[in-house]
């Protein structure tokens, strides 16, 4: 019997605004890394287990580089609700909206995907590129998309 192969091609896109007129100051894209335990998730869905899906998405200011062991970010400063999912033949988009009166005063660094509003399971973890000085006059978008295919 030989051994199925599905392969994730997970993306993340982060886009900062000016909280007042709305002009995008600064878009990123990023390969990210679908950690061990987001992998755990997947197969845990496939065995019946019916784990809760990908609901919140945080936003940190940590910096080390992540790694397949990660089950956390480095420093969580906030995390939320996922604003809308679309689901697409195997494509899913989960976006995330960060207001201009959340996670004012932090630097962030690092950006994670979750089932649980806290605790849970992190499904992916990435590290900007570009940190983003958060503050009232602007607000911040994640947009992660998941695209699954035979390998």
């Amino acid at each position: 019997m030989q051994a199925v192969t599905v392969a994730l091609d997970v993306n993340l896109a982060v886009e900062v605004h000016d909280a007042d007129t709305g002009e995008l100051l600064h878009r990123e894209l990023l390969h990210n890394l679908v950690v061990d335990a987001g992998l755990n998730l997947i197969r845990d869905l496939l065995d019946g287990d019916a784990p809760a899906g990908l609901t919140h998405m945080a936003v940190g200011t940590g910096s080390t580089a992540a790694a397949a062991g990660n089950t956390t970010l480095g420093t969580e400063v906030y995390r939320g609700a996922v604003t809308q999912r679309v689901s697409t033949s195997k494509t899913l988009v989960v976006k995330w909206f960060v207001s201009s009166t959340q996670a004012n005063g932090s630097t962030l660094a690092e950006a994670g995907i979750f089932n649980a509003a806290s605790g849970g399971t992190m499904f992916a973890r990435a590290v900007l590129a570009t940190t983003i000085s958060k503050s009232s006059a602007i607000t911040v978008s994640l947009t992660w998309t998941i695209n699954l295919a035979a390998a």
